[in-house]
């Protein structure tokens, strides 16, 4: 009895195998694909595109392969989400002021360079006119010198790649009034003699409106790399106190945020807030709410949950205006946060009144690309596959370690395209079809386990009767 026990089991487990055991996958299971571009390093790159994260279905990206040209599965790993741009560095800097009149002699300006235990730092003499200290409140400040501190990054980073970009302005000042817009120039220089335009009128403002602050504090330009940059306030009559400046730097070749339009939100009653959802699988770091017209003002309350069952989760307190000020226009920069997959997303507004249709804005979402890390084994050229949720997810290929070790030595990983995306219908067929094998499955278990559990108790009444 008990041999004839274990032959079934052992017959009902081998039938059980054969069915979960899935065949390879192919480029056929999938509902897209596209061609790789060809390199010639082992270990390659691909910025998954806009087009991918709208068309993959599942979060964990689980529905996605690469494939040599003689269909060998190749392994494959997706970059570490970042809660920031690890491109990005802000680096408090170095300025000094002048006023108008010192601003008028080039010669006032000079660079004294200190040789300390084999080190260089720079320093600006100002000749400030009359003795007079630069502390002094009398003094309107007009111009400033900024030191690019470029070379501090490196030195900072033991890096030996090259020295990242600045390509915006952080500024933190004092008004005399509750409520300023400040228009300034910004040019660069190497030498403090020949300067070139970076922006003819850049804006910042501390600004007093419907009972809340708006701030805007931070300025994009042309990105330089030279040693100084000149900031000239266009209106020297406002008597400004700028008692800090942080740059913004880029790393060359950084990756650049993908936006995707989520379009205008539709108002609840029932939540009394705007609803709107997330049509990509990717990780949101950024909102914009584009006001459709001027004197529009957006305040609220941010959250966001996973799907309809979930409680809504606080993101973030949220301000976006879009303000016409005479011959300036202010626009809020996007709001920021740490990445974000969720689905459903919710703001619940401070200001007092419904918009008409007419005055919602358009909501702009913004995330950081990831990349798609690869082996290049077997033939070329190669095919990323990707669109079916019936899809395991791929195993993990540890090349994390492979990555950085490769990153450490500066030798170079080749970046490489994806060509036009191709549609499998017969996918799209087959899975709206019964999935017998999966039904087959679940039944020869079922009867399985009945059937062990069947013979266990006779051979449990047959040893109580031995006894």
């Amino acid at each position: 009895m008990i041999k004839k026990l274990l032959t079934l089991t052992a017959v009902i487990s081998s039938l059980l195998f054969s069915l979960a055991s899935a065949e390879p996958y192919s480029v056929d299971d999938f509902t897209q694909s596209a061609t790789i571009s060809d390199a010639k390093t082992s270990l390659r790159q691909i910025q998954i595109p806009k087009k991918l994260y709208q068309k993959i279905l599942r979060k964990d990206y689980g529905d996605l392969r690469v494939f040599s040209a003689d269909g060998q599965i190749v392994p494959h790993q997706f970059s570490r989400t970042s809660s920031r741009l690890d491109s990005k560095q802000k680096v408090p800097l170095v300025f000094y002021p002048f006023n108008k009149e010192q601003a008028k002699n080039p010669g006032n300006i000079r660079v004294i360079i200190n040789q300390k235990a084999g080190e260089q730092s720079l320093s600006i003499n100002q000749g400030l006119a009359n003795g007079a200290d630069k502390s002094d409140s009398k003094i309107h400040e007009y111009q400033y010198i900024i030191v690019n501190s470029t070379s501090n990054i490196n030195k900072n980073t033991k890096s030996k790649k090259p020295s990242p970009a600045l390509c915006k302005l952080q500024l933190d000042w004092q008004q005399s009034k509750t409520s300023s817009i400040l228009n300034f120039k910004l040019e660069s220089s190497n030498q403090l003699q020949n300067w070139r335009t970076l922006s003819r009128k850049l804006t910042v403002s501390k600004l007093d409106y419907a009972g809340s602050q708006l701030k805007q504090d931070t300025v994009s330009f042309s990105c330089t790399s030279q040693k100084y940059l000149r900031l000239t306030w266009l209106q020297p009559e406002q008597q400004t106190h700028l008692s800090q400046v942080k740059g913004i730097y880029t790393k060359k070749g950084a990756q650049q945020i993908q936006w995707e339009s989520f379009g205008k939100p539709r108002y609840s009653k029932k939540e009394g807030s705007w609803l709107f959802e997330s049509n990509v699988i990717a990780s949101i770091s950024k909102l914009e709410f584009v006001a459709p017209q001027d004197g529009l003002l957006y305040q609220g309350t941010l959250y966001s949950r996973a799907n309809d069952k979930q409680k809504w989760r606080y993101r973030k307190s949220i301000s976006q205006y879009r303000l016409n000020l005479g011959d300036t226009t202010l626009q809020s920069s996007p709001v920021s946060f740490s990445p974000i997959s969720d689905r459903y997303w919710k703001l619940v507004l401070k200001t007092e009144g419904q918009l008409s249709e007419s005055q919602l804005p358009e909501i702009r979402a913004g995330w950081i690309p990831k990349q798609l890390y690869f082996l290049a084994q077997g033939k070329a050229p190669f095919t990323l596959a990707f669109g079916n949720p019936n899809i395991k997810l791929a195993q993990n290929n540890s090349l994390s370690s492979l990555i950085d070790s490769i990153k450490e030595s500066g030798a170079n990983i080749d970046s490489v395209s994806l060509g036009e995306f191709v549609s499998n219908d017969n996918v799209k067929q087959a899975q709206s079809e019964t999935p017998w094998k999966l039904i087959l499955f679940w039944l020869f278990l079922i009867l399985g386990t009945a059937l062990m559990g069947f013979m266990a108790y006779k051979l449990f009444k047959q040893m109580s009767e031995d006894k």
